[in-house]
């Protein structure tokens, strides 16, 4: 089945956000969009929170899919309904105005609905539980545990109960079906405590749709919603004009996009994205509250920065993932600890989610209004999650992060060498945002983390000490330190990632790279071939012994909006990676994240193609970043450039000088925002991949779920990808102050 589903034409699928139904600025949720070929139903109580998502009714490339996410325990259930005949135009959809919360004994509660069928069907595989093992199954090649097995608690023509017990717990999960109008199962139980029951859906009358009402209800403990008015600040609030023009309808939730980001904000925690990543993820909220922060509220910020100093370790690092709930049991039986039950299991294996948390929060508390005067209120909050940290402040928790990124730094600012950079986790394959080994290109020392993240990590905590507001017991010069570690890390780090390709060269893999990826050469028609120039760019990665993984990429974007001191030299870089692409990064649909036409190991380019999670595709807050980050460059040498951020005081950086520079900066972020408008219906979906028509020599947009080998699908709602609420678009500035 899996591999009917993964090598089907590419499809266009159009993207649409369609509201239902809200509820003002209250924390209740009832909203439907359509993302990449399925339609999302999202609903919060004051009881219950969950994502319902179908196969949409004229999308015939895929088997029919049904979705529960709940962010409860991360938990749900997924099922695939087959069609009983061949080749029929077959389709399960929710009834409209039938989503609701269920309520059954022993506190469990869920949601509720009907389903219409349009011809008889079966009940393909199922898995009941943790959404992390659906994530297995629909990205990992059909990965399936048997651990994670139901049973069927009855069953009869009208009626079928199946139930998972949570492991090594008294939790569990219940999906309940019944046969409603012109419905009848047909059920036969496994005979064997491995395989599946088989389920028929039989309509007595062909010719009319036949309903089946479901619940899925769990007894995991539900989270409190952070809604629009408690997420967004009002209009009066914002400190510019521009934010007070981005703020209208959020706070009282208006706006769709106020109503869709306030799904996934909680009093504790905020979530990554729905529905594959319904859980805490450190980085991708981090990075999202550096670009939300102007427009959102302190409790919320302080939310979001609480969660990620609850789940900090004893070193000082910081949670990437949280897994909790029956996953949780599994990890820690996988672990060889099976007495821990579902104690949560937090993952620290990514080297860049620790560099995020000095800049971010010394930019709430320095920079942005809401922050400012909050700093002993919010540091002298006592940690109350995570056993090793029961009762430090969240003071301690931040000195024992600044320590620790000050100890990584140490060793390149000593000795600058390929050897002292920061390289992945010894045995991980991944530990940045480009969360694959393909992602890196194979590499182990990733260019954001060594170039932007710690000079930024290390700045930051200078600022926060010189400030008074971090206290590092046993190091009275560690503001002093940090910055001259990190004046080491700005002038040195890059250099390593620096590659230069002779024009010769540069002409003939662009040629070759339209072959291979079946492009049109007609992409490369603006090439002067009489006067091949060189091109300069930076490596994607390095591999443990220097040699560069040279492929093109958007991570220049962390540079622009998290680090000091950037250089003219880095700038030019950003101008030149922003062209059209093969030659840069640039589509008609958006800003690619990797471009690898230059590449030497030409192998990269089907490494790193369209169907690749991190290649030749379009992640919407990586077009946030870079067009944020430019905004804060061109800020420092001109206080009049629009921005609903707000940038601290800092010393006019010697290229503003460069009128030219200046200039091609401007045009480049003007030929980005030109990209970024032409897949604005995508904006604020996580990513989505590309067909080429070689008649109009235009991109179009493709679902990569589709085009991936391995089923990668967007999420429809992804936290950081809302960051475009925060930044003012500069193709329609007269909107915007």
């Amino acid at each position: 089945m899996h591999n009917w589903l993964t090598n089907c034409a590419t499809v266009l699928t159009l993207f649409s956000r369609v509201l239902s139904q809200t509820s003002g600025g209250g924390s209740n949720l009832n909203l439907h969009l359509t993302s990449g070929g399925f339609d999302n139903y999202l609903w919060r109580s004051n009881t219950t929170a969950a994502q319902v998502l179908l196969t949409s009714p004229n999308v015939t490339d895929r088997l029919q899919r049904f979705v529960v996410a709940m962010p409860a325990g991360n938990s749900g259930t997924l099922a695939y309904f087959v069609p009983s005949g061949l080749g029929q135009d077959f389709s399960v959809q929710l009834v409209n105005g039938t989503l609701q919360d269920a309520v059954a004994n022993f506190n469990n509660v869920g949601v509720q609905g009907h389903l219409s069928f349009n011809a008889d069907a079966s009940l393909g595989v199922t898995i009941i539980g943790a959404v992390r093992a659906m994530r297995d199954y629909v990205e990992g090649d059909g990965t399936m545990h048997e651990i994670f097995n139901y049973t069927i608690s009855s069953f009869n023509s009208s009626f079928l109960h199946l139930h998972r017990k949570w492991i090594n717990s008294s939790l569990g999960m219940d999906f309940v079906l019944s046969a409603e109008d012109n419905m009848v199962f047909n059920v036969t139980p496994p005979t064997d405590a491995i395989s599946a029951p088989t389920v028929l859906f039989q309509l007595p009358d062909s010719t009319k749709l036949g309903t089946v009402s479901w619940s899925v209800v769990c007894n995991e403990t539900s989270f409190t919603g952070l809604g629009p008015s408690g997420f967004f600040l009002q209009d009066s609030q914002a400190d510019n004009a521009a934010g007070a023009k981005a703020l209208q309808g959020l706070a009282d939730g208006s706006n769709v996009d106020a109503q869709q980001i306030s799904f996934l904000t909680y009093e504790t925690k905020s979530l990554a994205g729905g529905w594959r990543f319904l859980t805490y993820f450190g980085r991708d909220t981090l990075i999202a509250l550096r670009l939300l922060m102007p427009i959102i509220t302190s409790d919320a910020s302080e939310s979001i920065l609480g969660a990620v100093f609850e789940r900090l370790n004893s070193t000082g690092a910081a949670c990437h993932e949280e897994t909790i709930g029956d996953y949780a049991s599994f990890i820690n039986i996988e672990n060889g600890m099976p007495e821990l039950g579902d104690t949560p299991f937090y993952d620290y294996k990514m080297i860049d989610t620790d560099l995020y948390v000095l800049p971010t929060i010394a930019h709430y508390l320095l920079d942005i209004p809401q922050g400012q005067g909050r700093a002993n209120k919010f540091l002298s909050t006592l940690a109350t999650l995570n056993n090793s940290n029961l009762g430090v402040s969240y003071h301690d928790l931040l000195a024992r992060n600044a320590i620790y990124n000050l100890n990584r730094a140490e060793p390149f600012a000593l000795k600058p060498s390929v050897e002292n950079l920061l390289h992945l986790r010894p045995g991980q394959p991944v530990g940045n945002w480009r969360d694959s080994n393909e992602g890196l290109g194979y590499g182990t020392i990733p260019f954001d983390v060594n170039v932007a993240l710690v000079p930024s990590a290390l700045r930051a905590l200078g600022r926060l000490t010189q400030a008074g507001i971090l206290k590092l017991e046993g190091i009275p010069d560690a503001g002093s330190k940090a910055d001259g570690y990190a004046e080491v890390w700005e002038q040195r780090a890059a250099g390593f990632f620096s590659v230069d390709v002779e024009g010769e060269t540069v002409q003939a893999r662009w040629k070759d790279y339209v072959v291979q990826s079946n492009l049109s050469d007609t992409l490369l028609d603006s090439v002067d071939t009489a006067n091949p120039e060189d091109v300069s760019f930076y490596a994607l990665s390095l591999h443990n012994d220097g040699t560069k993984v040279d492929v093109m990429h958007s991570d220049l974007g962390f540079s622009l909006l998290f680090a000091s001191n950037v250089p003219a030299s880095t700038l030019q870089r950003v101008v030149e990676l922003l062209q059209p692409y093969p030659k840069g990064l640039l589509t008609n649909i958006g800003m690619f994240v990797a471009n690898p036409a230059l590449s030497s190991n030409r192998t990269q380019i089907e490494v790193l193609n369209r169907e690749s999670y991190h290649g030749t595709v379009v992640w919407s807050f990586q077009q946030a970043l870079m067009t944020a980050g430019i905004t804060r460059q061109l800020k420092l040498c001109d206080n009049s450039t629009v921005s609903i951020d707000i940038e601290p005081p800092t010393p006019r950086p010697s290229w503003c000088s460069d009128k030219d520079l200046i200039s091609s900066l401007k045009s480049a972020q003007l030929r980005l925002w030109d990209s970024i408008n032409g897949g604005r219906d995508e904006i604020f979906s996580e990513v989505w991949s590309y067909s080429f028509d070689n008649s109009t020599n235009q991109f179009e947009v493709a679902d990569l779920a589709v085009l991936s080998p391995q089923g990668t699908e967007s999420d429809a709602i992804q936290f950081w990808s809302f960051t475009f609420l925060a930044i003012a678009n500069v193709t329609t500035l007269a909107d915007q102050v």
